[in-house]
């Protein structure tokens, strides 16, 4: 029996590339829907179970 753990919000921040790349509604082992941004951006996660907007001004860049 295989059970999928169905983390609801998956955010990678890159600091190479500069961006964050957030996966969200995993359904069946994938994620339904996926965003990429670029540092400084504001990512909306307020429809989510986070529920609220993430700031990336300060990220660090590598």
């Amino acid at each position: 029996m295989t059970v999928l753990a169905e983390v609801p919000v998956y955010l990678v921040a890159d600091p190479c590339q500069g961006r964050c790349h957030l996966f969200t509604q995993p359904k069946d082992g994938e994620y339904v829907s996926e965003l990429t941004v670029s540092f400084g951006a504001d990512i909306d996660l307020t429809a989510t179970p986070v529920g609220l907007t993430l700031t990336t001004d300060d990220f660090p860049r590598g």
